[in-house]
């Protein structure tokens, strides 16, 4: 994204709607970003959680709430204002699926998810694999085994 802009050019607020799940590396998208958007700016990004495949090859991801939380993470700089999931799909599997799911319902379907955030800070020297996972997933734990 930032070869399209000078190196001086920011923004006050970057907008995207329904473009996440066609991106194959959407977590340097958010790296452009941060590069991008001035401290105290916004960024709105809607996506899709749950939906049928579509412009298809490029069609990658599917994003949770969390899923955006853990792309726009405060080691990146990021606060989250809110981040959530909307439009409820009702859904269940078709005899084609396997014996033990067919015909069951698939329940907390939503077709889309969002997030707003605010940059908070220039942050330099930003790499992926240095994060903890508290900076990724705001200090949430995977269910333990039982």
């Amino acid at each position: 994204m930032s070869a399209y802009f000078a190196p001086h050019e920011r923004f006050d607020l970057i907008f995207s709607s329904a473009v996440f799940e066609h991106l194959y590396m959407p977590w340097i998208v958010v790296e452009q970003i941060a590069r991008l958007l001035d401290v105290g700016g916004h960024v709105f990004v809607e996506t899709h959680f749950s939906f049928s495949a579509h412009g298809r090859p490029w069609n990658f991801f599917q994003f949770s709430d969390m899923g955006l939380r853990a792309l726009f993470n405060p080691a990146l700089g990021f606060e989250v204002i809110e981040a959530g999931m909307s439009d409820p799909i009702a859904g269940y599997f078709t005899h084609r699926a396997a014996p033990y799911l067919r015909y069951g319902p698939v329940r907390q379907l939503y077709c889309h998810s969002e997030i707003l955030c605010r940059k908070t800070r220039e942050v330099s020297d930003f790499r992926w694999s240095t994060l903890g996972a508290d900076e990724v997933a705001a200090g949430t734990r995977y269910p333990e085994p039982r």
